[in-house]
């Protein structure tokens, strides 16, 4: 065995061409996995906080100017918006989110659109809004005796 400066010998310098492959290969399935949960998990969770947001500020309007408020989605155009609020010209989910939205009967416009009301004391007609992308669900609850707004 040959001694070189700095005491490093022969054999210690440097790794194998099967060990960097093996490498590579490792950090590529990482990476792979990695990427295809960051594309498209974000934006359900994004959006089911944008209906989340929207539903709390129309529970806020309606307890602030003590006047029932109507928070409305249409699930075909796959868009909501509280009803009435000129400054609000509402807001669209991606299209590849598929959108429910559970709530009475009375709060239902057609077969596609139905809305959650709010009341001045801050309660609510209550209901859900379902988010769906690829077989992953989030699902935003709205009480009817608090009007608290939760995402699950």
């Amino acid at each position: 065995m040959q001694i070189f400066p700095f005491g490093i010998n022969k054999r210690s310098q440097g790794f194998t061409l099967l060990e960097v492959l093996l490498v590579l290969v490792i950090g590529g399935l990482l990476m792979g996995v990695a990427v295809s949960s960051l594309s498209e998990g974000p934006v359900l969770r994004k959006s089911s906080r944008e209906v989340a947001a929207s539903l709390r500020h129309a529970r806020a309007q309606a307890v602030i100017r003590q006047q029932p408020t109507l928070w409305k989605m249409n699930i075909q155009e796959r868009r909501f918006w509280i009803d009435g609020a000129t400054a609000d010209a509402g807001r669209q989910l991606s299209p590849s989110i598929t959108a429910k939205i559970n709530t009475t009967s009375a709060e239902v416009d057609a077969a596609n659109q139905g809305g959650i009301r709010f009341f001045p004391d801050g309660s609510s007609t209550g209901g859900s809004v379902e988010l769906t992308q690829n077989k992953q669900t989030f699902k935003v609850n709205v009480e009817w005796v608090t009007g608290r707004v939760s995402i699950q």
